[in-house]
C-alpha cells in the first residue's frame, strides 16, 4: 500500500474524552476487492469490523468507546507514531510487533487503533 487510509468510528457520545490508548491488528485480506484490476479497500466492511472491534476494546477494559480514528498503513513510521499513544509496556511491545510484522510480510499491513474513551 502506498498511502495511508484513516477512518473513524463515531459515537453519540457527548463531552470531552476522558481517557485514551491504542491497538494494533494485522489487516485482513477481506477488507479488499479487486476493481478494474486495482486493489479497493472495502470501507463498509473495514468500519464495521474496526466498530465492534473498538466498542470491545473499550468494553474490555470497562469503558465506553468515544471515538477512534484507525490508520490502515504498511509505513513504519507511522505505526511508530500512532501505536505509541502513551508510553507504555504495553503500547510499546504492540508497536514492536507490528514493526516486525511489516518488516517479515512485505506486502502486508496493519490497522492502528487510536480510541477516546466517554465520560463516565
Amino acid at each position: 500500500m502506498s498511502e495511508s487510509i484513516k477512518l473513524q468510528i463515531m459515537t453519540r457520545a457527548a463531552g470531552e474524552p476522558a481517557g485514551y490508548d491504542s491497538s494494533i491488528i494485522t489487516v485482513s485480506g477481506r477488507w479488499y476487492a479487486t476493481v478494474n484490476g486495482e486493489r479497493a479497500l472495502l470501507a463498509q466492511r473495514a468500519g464495521r469490523e474496526l466498530r465492534r472491534l473498538s466498542e470491545q476494546l473499550a468494553a474490555d477494559i470497562g469503558e465506553v468507546l468515544h471515538h477512534a480514528e484507525w490508520t490502515v498503513t504498511s509505513d513504519p513510521g507511522e505505526v511508530r507514531t500512532l501505536g505509541l499513544m502513551h508510553d507504555c509496556a504495553t503500547c510499546r511491545a504492540g508497536t514492536d510487533q507490528a514493526l516486525a510484522f511489516l518488516r517479515d510480510t512485505p506486502d502486508g499491513e496493519v490497522a492502528v487503533g487510536q480510541l477516546w474513551w466517554a465520560q463516565p
